[in-house]
């Protein structure tokens, strides 16, 4: 893992134990949130595309996929669907495990 992903663990994982529950619960949210959205940059950028490429494979404007990828969209099944399809990839639920 790359130093400033191991960083970001490491601060999630120390405010998960030290903030009130309430607040854990929406941070969750939010880290939840963020992670699609890289899953998506990094997926195009795997997939060796531009957001204009995306844009053009997928039918979405460039615009939504950089909000999208900003962590500013609220995309849809259907455009999380053709962005996957586009970068060779399917929408599926993963185990983990819970924050402690």
């Amino acid at each position: 893992m790359a130093t400033k992903g191991r960083i970001l663990d490491e601060y999630i994982a120390k405010y998960r134990t030290t903030a009130p529950p309430e607040e854990v619960a929406v941070f969750d949210g939010y880290v939840d949130h963020f992670s699609l959205a890289g899953q998506i940059l990094e997926a195009r950028k795997r997939a060796g595309l531009t957001q204009t490429d995306l844009a053009a494979l997928t039918g979405i404007g460039q615009s939504e996929i950089s909000r999208i990828e900003r962590g500013n969209g609220n995309p849809t099944q259907e455009t999380l669907s053709k962005i996957g399809r586009a970068v060779n990839k399917r929408l599926a639920f993963v185990d983990f495990s819970p924050p402690a």
